[in-house]
């Protein structure tokens, strides 16, 4: 029996996301490559696949070429990059919390960072 109901859960627009990102990344690196992103608009990345969370949250969501973000598919990422993604929001907080930005994406934010989410969920997902 299914917990989820993976056909009545439909994907949001990202791009309410894309402000809150450029904070900590103005000139669009791709997370992935780590080049920058020119030419195209970037991708807004789940860096642990939508697929394994059915949620949308600033703490798991980078740039990306839209390239990167299409050949990782629905892979779960080495530790290496959930280390970095960490690291990432580390520098997104401080840098939301200088220009004293505060809303709900934030607030998850700094929970998410507190409380270990992403080194939780990443273990979590891999069976």
């Amino acid at each position: 029996m299914k917990i989820i109901d993976e056909d009545k859960i439909r994907r949001k627009p990202l791009t309410k996301f894309s402000d809150l990102i450029e904070v900590e990344n103005p000139k669009c690196i791709c997370f992935h490559c780590g080049n920058e992103i020119i030419n195209e608009t970037p991708a807004i990345d789940h860096v642990i696949p939508w697929s394994y969370l059915y949620s949308d949250d600033l703490w798991n969501l980078v740039f990306s070429h839209q390239s990167c973000n299409s050949s990782k598919s629905n892979v779960i990422p080495h530790e290496a990059m959930i280390e970095q993604l960490e690291q990432r929001n580390q520098r997104l907080l401080e840098s939301l919390l200088n220009r004293e930005h505060k809303d709900k994406h934030v607030s998850e934010l700094e929970m998410a960072i507190n409380n270990g989410l992403v080194r939780k969920f990443w273990i979590s997902c891999q069976g």
